[in-house]
């Protein structure tokens, strides 16, 4: 019988679904085929369903699946079967895949590598597959940028590498062995973010992923050159499987609201210094009379979001071509107005085996997307930071007169809603990935692959901003329109050969060529000066400029690969790699990073296997180098044209001048770790030790401007991270019926500033104000916080050591009264946790599946951008929060008085009482507002339950008279509960956004939101 084509008449048709025999789920990709007629065979769908016809009654049916037992069932009199595949003990998760798309098997593997499969990613309903990760991979830390449609996420693995404010710390992404663009292109650079823009991976549906592979170290990702110093992720896309073409539609809609505000005060009205003001924002009057109307500000800013997703697929084929082929549509709309998100995706597959010795295969895709979000960003103009400065007695919902203008109370302040329909941003989408590739069988131990891909990109922007706001008073209206255009073309080039050596030796030697060509063009207009107040064109403004800025990247890297395993017992892995970059100086353009990999399986030497106890003991050790060339256009010196003045252009040298000897930074790593399996692979440990040391870090470094320039581009630096990675994977209950299983994976990671560049002493990352700032320093950690505290007694000869200072009956900071405040800071924590993890339940009994995820990070501090806007009155801070509702009272506060000099103090207890108010305490700069104990500064430790999910399958037998293999119903809920003594919105949301190499700042972008799902799954 010939499976898609003309066959002759079956005696028998059967159908079945077969399923792991440990967790009763379905297995999709099983091969059935009928004993003694190889061409007469299925794979099973997407649960594990198939359906065959065979001769007859005697007939019997071979089910294999990599990583499982075979099995052989006679047909007899049976019309349905379903088989139960247990794990291969020996297989261990046999196969995973690694560099270049090359499946190998888990145990020969000397490096670190995580694999999460789709069943995992699609129970989540994350639009942004990224996010589905959180939590499930140690190693890896994945924030969000809120809860904005369309947010985009980052993902860091094993810390930061990068000394440079503006570097990239990202791993590289690879789809079906082909690399594809994850950027950001933050609106206003990595250094901040104005809106909520998405990263790219983003644009892949998550219902055509087959599998994540994670790469952590230099050993795992060294064969992809510079591109994965940071590590890479392994994405392989669903492809046809061979038999019945199967159709599937996933349907879900979703109910989303912000789970988690800041408390806010709701006694003291509009007004200033107690007095009420009906004009005012401030909540500075006096207390709100019984049966005035009071407001939550969150419940008026906020509403109710939701989401549909729809996908559509079709597979099948036969043994000799097999076909893929999926529909997606995303509906999104948020939680604040004017904020909404769509995606269409497109994805066709393909393969094709003209030989035994020749196959092709190939892949496309297309997606569309387009989006709309209020501006948010980190200062004081964006929805969150205005509504959290109203008075809870001022109704925001009515913020329109009748002539369609705001009321406004303040010069400092705009209507939140009004803001969002009038400062806003559009963009668009349309993406194309694409890929083929073939594979020729030389001979028998012998294979060339090659394979080609394209990742382009146009990404449409336009910011609006209206005369009508605050922030467009001096310039009467802007709009700015952006295109961004990328453009990758890779090669690769892959000849391997694999030989048998002896009874005891193997070998596997790889040769490889990749060629990378990236190209990408920014083009902005901007221009300001509406002519008429509602006319959102650029075809309405006063002044226009554009501005282009391309830029060209190439990379040519050549590699080898050999891995010598005896007796599947050791097995050595040597790779080479040598890179060539367009970025860097001729003389140093050139450079090569070898790694040195060593895996040992002690139990088949101690003979374990078949213990029942302890059966499977591996330990592996890896040595690495990687490197990173620098990006475009640093060398040397530029320039610039400048827009015309009074009729006259002119040209503009660059203060930025990058040295002409500049080399490639590098990234050396060391990692040790054991693999441990008992109890017949119930129980499986895996512990990682690694030590990466990044050298050469291509850093700009201030000049004096003497020189003519402002900043000099050089190599200097050294930071070194230190990271612990534990995983256990438990089969606690395995009956005919019934399982659980848990995982659970730690993280704990250490970053240190070895050196430094010579003559600089500290580099600042984007500090939000004096009195808030990340350094990096030798001795010190990426994500240190410095900023001022509370003054304290520093004498620790003196009994008053330690107290607090007490100047004119108020507490002092950052010892002011001293006289030096803006001259000193103080060390406060580090952005980033002591240790994170997950943990990851499933149950299955019968039809019903259940799981959850909780995640955790421990320690860390946050700076809640958004708190500072809720205690004060200066510059447009209001005190709304709830913090500021102890007020009009006398208070002595406990500290002590210095009664002598600067030089020689003398203490004595505080006696005098004060009064506690929002003039004389909270807006206060050096009492209140800029101490780190008050100013936002808070530990941002979280437990959350990540991720519930609960399905039901309706019984085979009720589906067996219907076109119906499969209808699965399911409900998932995703940040349904957390805990943290941060007080204010979601610690883990990033204010600047994916991309950013700034972490910790919180608290003014669109906060995350708790969803709930409704979901359907039918297979027919």
């Amino acid at each position: 019988m010939l499976i898609g084509g003309f066959h002759s008449y079956a005696q028998s048709r059967i159908t079945g679904r077969v399923t792991s025999g440990n967790s009763k789920e379905g297995l999709a990709g099983v091969t059935v085929l009928e004993k003694g007629n190889p061409t007469n065979g299925v794979s099973t769908g997407v649960d594990g369903d198939f359906t065959i016809s065979v001769a007859g009654p005697n007939s019997v049916l071979v089910f294999s699946f990599i990583g499982y037992i075979t099995r052989e069932v006679t047909v007899g009199n049976q019309q349905n079967i379903n088989v139960g595949l247990n794990e291969d003990a020996r297989a261990l998760e046999e196969v995973v895949v690694t560099a270049f798309g090359v499946e190998q098997e888990r145990k020969s593997l000397s490096y670190a590598v995580q694999q999460v499969d789709s069943k995992l990613i699609q129970e989540t309903n994350q639009p942004n597959a990224l996010n589905a990760l959180r939590g499930r991979v140690a190693g890896v830390s994945i924030q969000s940028a809120g809860g904005a449609p369309g947010a985009g996420a980052t993902i860091v693995i094993r810390g930061i590498n990068s000394l440079n404010p503006s570097a990239n710390n990202q791993p590289l992404f690879v789809v079906d062995g082909i690399p594809i663009s994850n950027e950001t292109n933050l609106t206003g650079g990595r250094g901040g973010d104005t809106f909520s823009n998405t990263n790219r991976f983003a644009d892949i549906n998550p219902d055509d992923i087959a599998s994540i592979s994670v790469l952590k170290g230099p050993a795992a990702s060294a064969l992809y050159g510079l591109r994965a110093s940071n590590g890479a992720v392994i994405i392989t896309t669903k492809s046809g499987q061979a038999g019945k073409t199967t159709f599937n539609f996933r349907t879900s809609a979703s109910i989303d609201e912000v789970y988690r505000t800041p408390p806010m005060q709701d006694r003291y009205g509009r007004g200033s210094n107690g007095v009420y003001i009906p004009t005012e924002y401030r909540a500075d009057g006096p207390p709100i009379p019984a049966g005035e109307p009071v407001y939550d500000q969150w419940d008026q800013v906020f509403n109710t979001g939701h989401q549909f997703q729809n996908n559509f697929s079709f597979s099948g084929g036969t043994e000799q071509a097999t076909f893929y082929g999926s529909v997606g549509r995303l509906d999104q709309t948020g939680v604040v107005p004017n904020s909404e998100f769509d995606r269409t995706t497109v994805k066709i597959v393909g393969s094709l085996k003209t030989s035994e010795r020749l196959k092709i295969d190939g892949s496309a895709n297309f997606i569309n997307s387009n989006g709309t979000n209020p501006r948010s960003g980190t200062g004081g103009s964006g929805v969150i930071s205005y509504a959290s400065r109203y008075a809870p007695d001022v109704n925001m919902l009515n913020y329109l007169n009748p002539d369609g203008t705001q009321i406004r109370y303040a010069t400092q302040l705009d209507n939140p809603l009004f803001f969002a329909e009038n400062a806003y941003q559009d963009e668009s989408l349309n993406r194309i990935i694409g890929n083929m590739g073939l594979n020729y069988k030389l001979s028998d131990w012998l294979s060339v692959d090659y394979r080609a891909g394209i990742d382009y990109y146009s990404n449409q922007r336009r910011i609006v901003t209206r005369p009508t706001v605050l922030i467009a008073a001096t310039s009467r209206g802007s709009i700015s329109e952006q295109t961004l255009t990328y453009q990758e073309i890779n090669s690769n080039l892959l000849i391997t050969g694999e030989r048998q050596l002896n009874e005891n030796f193997g070998l596997t030697v790889s040769l490889g060529n990749q060629v990378t060509m990236i190209n990408s063009t920014d083009v902005t207009g901007s221009g300001t000066n509406f002519i008429l107040p509602d006319f959102n064109s650029v075809n309405n403004l006063g002044q226009y400029t554009v501005r282009s800025f391309p830029t060209e990247r190439n990379i040519i890297g050549a590699f080898g690969d050999a891995k010598l395993n005896y007796k599947e017992t050791v097995f050595l892995n040597v790779t080479g790699r040598n890179d060539w970059s367009s970025t860097l100086p001729v003389k140093n353009r050139s450079f090569f990073y070898p790694s040195v990999s060593l895996a040992y399986i002690f139990s088949e030497t101690l003979g374990l296997s078949q213990n029942r106890f302890f059966n499977y003991g591996k330990v592996r050790a890896s040595y690495a180098e990687v490197g990173k060339d620098a990006a475009p256009y640093l060398l040397g010196n530029y320039y610039s044209t400048q827009a015309p003045f009074l009729g006259v252009a002119g040209i503009r040298r660059s203060e930025t001048i990058g040295s002409e000897s500049l080399r490639p930074e590098r990234t050396k790593g060391y990692e040790f770790g054991v693999e441990l399996a008992f109890l017949g692979n119930r129980l499986k440990v895996d512990a990682n030790y690694a030590i990466q040391n990044s050298v050469d870090q291509i850093v700009p470094i201030p000049t004096s401007r003497a020189t003519g320039f402002t900043t000099y581009v050089t190599n200097a630096g050294e930071i070194q991270n230190r990271v612990l990675e534990l995983v256990l994977d438990a089969s606690l209950v395995k009956t005919n019926d019934f399982s659980w299983n848990s995982i659970f994976n730690f993280t704990r990671l250490r970053g240190e500033v070895l050196s430094m560049p010579e003559g600089v002493d500290v580099i600042t990352f984007q500090p939000e104000s004096p009195w808030v700032k990340q350094r990096i320093q030798t001795g010190g950690r990426p994500g240190d916080w410095y900023g001022w505290a509370l003054s304290r007694v520093e004498d620790p000869g003196n009994t008053a050591n330690g107290r607090l200072v007490i100047v004119n009956g108020y507490p002092d900071v950052n010892n002011n009264w001293r006289g030096a405040a803006l001259a000193e800071d103080s060390y406060i924590g580090n952005a980033f946790p002591d240790f994170e993890g997950g943990w990851n339940n499933s149950f299955n009994y019968k039809n019903f599946s259940f799981s959850f995820l909780f995640n955790f990070r421990k320690g860390g501090y946050a700076f809640d951008i958004n708190r500072r806007m809720r205690y004060g009155s200066a510059g447009g801070e209001a005190p709304t929060g709830a913090e500021t509702e102890l007020r009009n009272r006398l208070v002595v506060f406990d500290g002590v008085v210095n009664t002598g000099t600067v030089e020689s103090p003398v203490w004595v207890e505080n006696t005098t009482p004060v009064v506690l108010d929002v003039q004389n305490f909270y807006s206060q700069s050096f009492r209140y507002r800029l101490a780190k104990e008050f100013n936002g500064f808070q530990e941002a430790s979280v437990l959350r339950l990540q991720n519930v999910n609960i399905s039901y399958s309706l019984p085979k037998t009720w589906l067996a008279k219907t076109p119906f293999s499969n209808v699965t119903a399911s409900v998932t809920g995703n940040n349904l509960w957390m805990t943290s003594p941060f007080v204010g919105f979601d610690p883990e949301q990033s204010a600047y956004g994916p991309g950013s190499n700034v972490f910790g700042y919180v608290g003014t972008n669109i906060p995350a939101t708790r969803s709930v799902y409704f979901g359907l799954n039918v297979t027919f």
